[in-house]
């Protein structure tokens, strides 16, 4: 999966194809998401896209995010 910055909270609308929507906040942290999110947001400059992170940077990124509430 894709990962981007987002800059701005972003709602991602799933239907038909599944019964649900999702809202991303923006962070600082470069967020991972499906594809078609990712292009979705990119498209509504709502998000950078970004290079994939090392391990040690992804785990740094999840701590980082679940201190944050």
């Amino acid at each position: 999966m894709p990962w981007a910055i987002f800059h701005r909270q972003f709602n991602f609308d799933f239907r038909p194809e599944r019964g649900f929507c999702i809202t991303i906040k923006p962070r600082p942290d470069p967020q991972q998401f499906p594809a078609k999110v990712i292009a979705a947001s990119v498209k509504k400059n709502a998000a950078e896209r970004v290079k994939s992170p090392t391990a040690a940077e992804k785990r740094a990124f999840e701590a980082r995010a679940k201190r944050a509430g």
